[in-house]
């Protein structure tokens, strides 16, 4: 790894933002629904933001980042189709090491902000029997707060690693641009794991549009091609912010042995208040 020293500015990273979820279901990356809610376009979606935040932190620490690094991303202000937005990486400590993330437009306004680091882990701490597996609901209810309430279990996903041309799009997608995720052995994006969690949101609950405004990750391990992975947990908070519905999941990311990958405290607004 490379030495760093408290202050140092990683290369910026710049980026044109892409709006792939411009046909989704979830309609406030359509330019008519956002609009109906106050915003100048489609989103940006944060998955993609947290890919673009994550390029310079993989570029810095490799993959030794995916087996025991953490990430803290929080999307403070929409990205829309086209728009050239910065991240400008700094090292803000040594012990773990960390990096401060700002994702900027060209004018210096703040679209995201994370912290990135390499804490020492303990990978006993995800224990199966915290995230146990759950079948998805028969019937998915509306997406309330009255219907999720915290502690309530969600329904698991499970999916087998590999490379298919459904990961190539994925990374077009995201607009990666590393060689680590194109080599013969493949690597699994940091931002799949939280694609995932959305999906898990979208199979358990009935959404109008609604949007991702953050997550916490920490690693534990990296999946191998053609693994088996399950995604479980539950509600951590629930609760009501300028009108807002939002809620939080905690989630468990395993192998099959089962082994930790991750574990992601993912938020969303599930219902937008009236614009």
């Amino acid at each position: 790894m490379n030495s760093f020293t408290i202050g140092q500015e990683l290369p910026t990273y710049p980026v044109i933002g892409y709006n792939y979820a411009a046909d989704h279901d979830n309609k406030i990356h359509s330019d008519e629904v956002a609009a109906q809610f106050g915003f100048k376009g489609g989103l940006v979606p944060g998955i993609g933001l947290y890919a673009y935040l994550t390029h310079p932190v993989m570029e810095a620490l490799g993959t030794q980042w995916m087996q025991r690094g953490a990430m803290t991303a929080k999307f403070l202000k929409p990205v829309y189709h086209g728009e050239e937005v910065f991240v400008r990486p700094t090292v803000t400590a040594i012990e773990p090491l960390t990096l401060s993330l700002e994702l900027c437009d060209a004018a210096g306004e703040l679209r995201a902000v994370g912290t990135a680091s390499l804490p020492h882990i303990n990978p006993d701490e995800m224990y199966t029997a915290k995230y146990p597996q759950r079948p998805l609901p028969a019937k998915r209810p509306v997406a309330t707060l009255a219907n999720m309430p915290v502690g309530m279990g969600m329904g698991s996903l499970a999916w087998r690693a590999g490379w298919a041309e459904g990961e190539e799009n994925f990374l077009f997608n995201m607009r990666v641009t590393l060689p680590i995720f194109y080599r013969a052995e493949p690597v699994c994006h940091p931002a799949f794991y939280l694609a995932q969690a959305n999906e898990l949101l979208i199979a358990n609950v009935q959404l109008g549009p609604w949007i991702h405004t953050g997550s916490e990750v920490q690693h534990y391990s990296m999946p191998r091609d053609g693994e088996h992975l399950s995604l479980r947990g539950q509600v951590a908070a629930a609760f009501e912010k300028r009108g807002h519905e939002m809620v939080t999941m905690e989630l468990g990311l395993f192998a099959e042995e089962p082994r930790p990958i991750a574990r992601i405290r993912h938020t969303a607004i599930i219902r937008l208040r009236e614009a």
